[in-house]
C-alpha cells in the first residue's frame, strides 16, 4: 500500500451512464487496498443521459467521491482542469468514465512518485485498438515528439502527476489535447519523469468521442497554440524559472521501468 503517497483521481463522464457504475465499482475496491489516501472526483461533462443523477448517486453512498456537474459538455480538458483545483491529494491522474483502463494499472507505480514529478505510461497492448487507431496514435507521438524535443513513447495515457506540478504548468485546453499539453509543460518546466508499461481495456459500451470532426480540429487548433507557445513566446524558459523558483527539478531524466514491473504485484 502507498501509504505515503495520497491519490485524487478524476473521472470525467459524458453520457456514461452504462459504464459509470461498472467503472467506480472496479475503481474503488483497488483505492481502497492499494492507496492509504484517496477520493474519486467525478465530472459530469454536461451528460443528456443519466450520467449526472448516477453521479450524485455514487456521492451519497462513498464519502470520498466528489461531483462536478458542468450544465453543458466543455471537454475532456475542462472536466481535468475543474478536478485539479478541486483535488486536496498528493497526487492526481485521470480515470476515464467509460472504465476501459484497469484500475490496477493505474496505482501500481504510485510509489515511483517518490523518485520522479510524474509517471507516464506507454501501452504495451495496442492490438486492442483497431489498426486506424494504432496508426494515428503513432503518427501524432511522431509529430509531437518531432514538435517539441521529446522521446516519449506514448502521450495520451493516464499520467499520474505530483500536484505541486499545477503551481507551475497551467493547463488551456479545454479538449483532449490537454493529455498532451500538461506533460509536454511538464517536460519544458524540468520536471523529472518516468516512463513504464501499462496494459489497456477495452470499452464496452458506447463509442469514443475523439475522432468526432469537432474534436479533431480543436487538437490542431489547441497543438498549434502551444506549439507557438513553446517555441516563439519562449513559454520553456518561463516554466524552467518558474519551476525553479519552487524548488523542483530542473532536468530531465526517464525511467524504463519495464524490467522493473515484472518484480511488482
Amino acid at each position: 500500500m502507498s501509504d505515503s503517497i495520497s491519490l485524487s483521481v478524476i473521472v470525467p463522464s459524458l453520457n456514461e451512464e452504462r459504464n459509470l457504475r461498472r467503472t467506480i465499482d472496479n475503481l474503488v475496491p483497488v483505492l481502497e487496498e492499494k492507496v492509504g489516501d484517496w477520493e474519486i472526483i467525478l465530472v459530469n461533462d454536461g451528460s443528456i443521459d443519466h450520467t449526472g443523477s448516477l453521479s450524485d448517486e455514487l456521492s451519497r453512498k462513498e464519502p470520498r467521491i466528489k461531483v462536478i456537474h458542468h450544465r453543458q459538455r466543455q471537454g475532456l480538458g475542462s472536466c481535468w482542469k475543474d478536478g485539479v483545483r478541486t483535488a486536496t491529494k498528493d497526487a492526481v491522474v485521470w480515470f476515464p468514465g467509460d472504465g476501459e483502463n484497469d484500475p490496477h494499472e493505474l496505482v501500481k507505480y504510485l510509489f515511483l512518485l517518490k523518485y520522479v514529478d510524474m509517471v507516464v505510461p506507454y501501452i504495451t497492448n495496442r492490438d486492442v485498438r483497431p489498426w486506424y487507431r494504432r496508426f494515428l496514435s503513432r503518427a501524432y507521438l511522431w509529430v509531437i515528439n518531432l514538435s517539441f524535443g521529446t522521446m516519449l513513447s506514448y502521450i495520451t495515457g493516464n499520467v499520474l502527476y505530483r500536484r505541486y506540478i499545477f503551481d507551475v504548468v497551467k493547463p488551456e485546453a479545454d479538449g483532449f489535447f490537454t493529455l498532451t499539453e500538461c506533460p509536454i509543460k511538464a517536460l519544458c518546466a524540468g520536471f523529472t519523469y518516468a516512463q513504464v508499461p501499462e496494459q489497456l481495456g477495452r470499452r464496452q459500451y458506447g463509442r469514443s468521442t475523439i475522432l468526432t470532426p469537432r474534436s479533431i480540429m480543436t487538437i490542431i487548433w489547441e497543438y498549434l497554440r502551444l506549439f507557438i507557445a513553446i517555441h516563439f513566446r519562449r513559454k520553456t524558459r518561463h516554466l524552467a524559472e518558474t519551476a525553479k523558483a519552487h524548488g523542483e527539478g530542473a532536468s530531465i531524466y526517464n525511467i524504463r521501468a519495464t524490467d522493473l514491473s515484472r518484480g511488482l504485484k
